[in-house]
């Protein structure tokens, strides 16, 4: 799905087909997708993930790469060649380690991470157990602010399934910007509510679909059918 997909269905609901005077510049729209794409982000972490081998600093608090701005999951160790596999890393929470550990952070530093810790305050920082060697490597998930768009004929950086809420949000934009108008601020509050209610659809349904919460042998799941699954 092309930016351009984009502005052309909301250029026809806005009716502002005159190209030699579009009351909505393209760059206007771009800038309204870009936003579009960053408030889902938000809303969706999972939409902008990547899979990504790294290499950690000496000790155990270590730090997702810039671009990204939430860790998801710290999955497993990585050889020093940065493709082969080595153990996987399980989660825990501080309490256990600190109870069983207060001095866990200022043990033997090694080349293979067992446990990782992770505090949704501090979404982009996380510790390792035990504290790891310097260029120690480990594959993690984590969230990515999506790239920048800059002209009608790139690419979304996010799924199809999103087109109709990336619509409703830059709907949103374009009504906002002629709210002096009637009428105007109460079609762009509307359009915001269904991106907003779009957004919640769509988690619900997907965690309903999720494998997670649906047996094998399409075997029914009783909290599955209540969100609406099966």
């Amino acid at each position: 799905m092309k930016v351009l997909d984009v502005i052309s269905r909301v250029r026809s609901i806005l009716n502002d087909a005159d190209a030699t005077g579009y009351r909505w510049t393209d760059q206007e729209l771009i800038d309204a997708v870009n936003d579009a794409q960053g408030v889902i982000a938000i809303y969706r972490p999972d939409c902008f993930s990547v899979n990504q081998v790294i290499t950690l600093v000496a000790g155990s608090k270590q730090s997702i790469p810039s671009p990204g701005y939430r860790l998801l999951d710290v999955i497993r160790n990585i050889a020093l060649n940065g493709t082969s596999p080595g153990r996987s890393i399980r989660p825990t929470d501080r309490d256990t380690l600190d109870a069983f550990d207060p001095y866990w952070h200022t043990n033997a530093q090694k080349g293979e991470i067992k446990n990782s810790v992770y505090d949704e305050r501090s979404p982009t920082v996380f510790w390792v157990n035990p504290p790891a060697i310097v260029g120690t490597k480990i594959e993690i998930m984590y969230a990515k602010r999506p790239t920048a768009l800059t002209a009608a004929n790139d690419d979304l950086a996010i799924a199809d399934s999103y087109f109709e809420g990336v619509l409703m949000y830059v709907l949103f934009r374009a009504y906002a910007k002629e709210a002096d108008f009637a009428g105007n601020a109460q079609l762009a509050s509307s359009y915001l509510s269904l991106f907003a209610s779009m957004m919640g659809i769509k988690l619900q349904k997907d965690v309903a679909f999720g494998m997670s919460m649906n047996r094998k042998g399409a075997e029914s799941n009783p909290a599955s059918i209540q969100a609406g699954g099966v």
